[in-house]
């Protein structure tokens, strides 16, 4: 996570999964982190939702902790933002050349470039297997199909839209307390 953050230094929040697994991933940061390849030291971070303690540490981390009506949103900003386009995923592996050696321009790809296409295939084939379901209380969720199905890399994306499409709803609503004025929306590109 660190090493990701490194390499994409305008992030603003690593939101991630607070139920299950994710009970105690905040507390794997709370500790300042020198990068091996730089020698650079970086702060801690700890969760943006709590007073910490914690000397010069980053409100860097967000808890999403799920529940029905959570999910929902988290479906529906996904299909939003897909339908119009402002999340874009890459071409399947195979068109791209990333099964290979070559691209389909017939440049060498790296293995990096590569790791992006096959991942992309497996967001797709994870979205493919999410299924609307209804609960015995009569909830409606997303989930796989079949237990042995993951969805990681979907939830991964879509808890990052989701907080995005916060961000912009609290920036419309800034926007319309200032300007004492209707805010339809706002078009921004990150």
């Amino acid at each position: 996570m660190r090493r990701t953050y490194v390499r994409f230094p305008n992030t603003i929040k690593v939101v991630f999964d607070h139920r299950g697994l994710g009970d105690a991933f905040h507390l794997f940061f709370q500790d300042p982190w020198i990068d091996p390849e730089t020698g650079k030291e970086y702060p801690p971070w700890v969760l943006d939702s709590e007073k910490s303690y914690v000397p010069n540490a980053e409100p860097l981390l967000y808890s999403f902790k799920a529940n029905v009506a959570l999910n929902q949103q988290l479906a529906s900003c996904l299909r939003v933002a897909i339908e119009q386009k402002t999340v874009a995923l890459p071409i399947e592996a195979h068109a791209a050349g990333a099964t290979g050696d070559e691209d389909s321009g017939g440049r060498a790809l790296s293995m990096e470039e590569k790791a992006i296409y096959i991942e992309a295939d497996a967001l797709q084939v994870e979205m493919g297997n999410i299924v609307l379901k209804t609960s015995g209380a009569g909830n409606y969720t997303y989930d796989t199909a079949k237990p042995n199905q993951h969805k990681d890399r979907y939830s991964s994306l879509a808890m990052g839209v989701w907080y995005i499409a916060q961000m912009e709803d609290t920036r419309k609503r800034k926007i319309h307390k200032r300007k004492n004025d209707m805010c339809i929306g706002i078009v921004s590109y990150f």
